[in-house]
């Protein structure tokens, strides 16, 4: 699957991976060599079909680090901080979770 949107994909990825584990060099090393050893696994598919199911899959990661993944920071006093911008995302995301489920009848 070496092709540019394979290659661009998993630029993304690692520049996605960088940005979310900031300051957290295990978790950057063990998130990069996962990354690899999926792409690795991906590299001899040929068929068009199988290749851009594994290309979704990896727009859909991309999203999932980018969106849904906080990194808190452990402070001295054993509490633990989250960035400005990452604690409004958070308090987006539960107000997601707290939304009724649209289209579905119960009764």
């Amino acid at each position: 699957m070496p092709t540019k949107p394979a290659i661009s994909i998993f630029r993304q990825l690692i520049r996605a991976v960088h940005t979310t584990f900031q300051g957290d060099p295990p978790a950057i090393v063990a998130a990069r060599k996962e990354l690899r050893t999926a792409f690795e696994a991906n590299r001899g598919l040929t068929e068009k079909s199988k290749v851009n199911a594994a290309l979704a899959e990896a727009v859909e990661a991309n999203e999932f680090i980018r969106n849904n993944i906080i990194q808190a920071t452990k402070k001295d006093c054993g509490s633990y901080e989250i960035a400005p911008e990452k604690a409004a995302q958070l308090r987006s995301l539960e107000d997601a979770d707290r939304r009724p489920a649209t289209g579905s009848k119960h009764g």
